[in-house]
């Protein structure tokens, strides 16, 4: 299990660290992942949607469910709307 991150994140590195946990659950991914495609047309199918906000709740150390991903469906909206959870979540 990862150590939850502590120190301020800023999106673009979310962006990119989630960029890199999609590669991870696609390997036969060719290209770049655009931040602004739905992340369901590159095949993330329920179970990996699972593990992939496991990881992100290990790294951020803010419980996110997996319908996150469906509901934010980009990485660029999901990482926007992590980013404020996480806000939220310092100043509670």
């Amino acid at each position: 299990m990862a150590h939850p991150r502590s120190t301020p994140i800023t999106l673009e590195e979310l962006e990119s660290w989630l960029i890199d946990r999609v590669g991870e659950y696609v390997p036969d991914l060719e290209g770049a992942v655009d931040p602004h495609q739905e992340l369901g047309e590159y095949g993330l199918d329920s179970v990996a949607v699972v593990a992939f906000t496991a990881d992100v709740e290990d790294w951020l150390g803010i419980e996110v469910e997996p319908t996150a991903v469906w509901d934010h469906p980009t990485i660029a909206q999901l990482a926007k709307f992590l980013i404020e959870g996480r806000e939220q979540a310092s100043t509670a």
